[in-house]
């Protein structure tokens, strides 16, 4: 059973998965033009990943196994304890290498599309994270 700071958590992720599906239901023509949504994209990105991965390590913690390392063992380390399975784990942990983009300030800035890609691509595979976090029991 998921206590009450992961259920919040989970929430919240959900929260900010709506909100990037509602800034990426645009044409990316259309989402490069609104500076302000393309950065509050970026920043529920970042989030999503953030919160997911503190789910992750209190899950693993739970479940007896080391914390992670990075945000990418997180994920990876999920499938393990059979919470989800290894190609979701490793579609996860991808998540980990835009976050970094993202918050260090690499050359995705200048690549707006590839972030609009990336973020629509792992919509999907964020919801499926959170049917398997909700439904796992210890």
């Amino acid at each position: 059973m998921l206590n009450e700071i992961l259920i919040k958590k989970i929430e919240q992720i959900d929260i900010l998965l709506r909100e990037l599906e509602g800034f990426t239901a645009h044409t990316f023509e259309e989402f490069e033009k609104d500076i302000s949504d393309m950065r509050a994209s970026e920043r529920n990105f970042q989030l999503i990943v953030d919160l997911a991965s503190d789910v992750n390590t209190e899950l693993l913690l739970e479940s007896g196994h080391r914390a992670p390392d990075t945000y990418k063992q997180s994920f990876l380390f999920l499938a393990d304890i059979g919470i989800v399975e290894k190609k979701l784990a490793e579609e996860l942990s991808q998540s980990a290498l835009i976050r970094n983009i993202l918050v260090h300030e690499y050359d995705i800035d200048e690549d707006n599309a590839t972030f609009y890609r990336e973020a629509k691509r792992f919509l999907p595979i964020f919801r499926e994270y959170l049917k398997a976090v909700i439904g796992y029991k210890k």
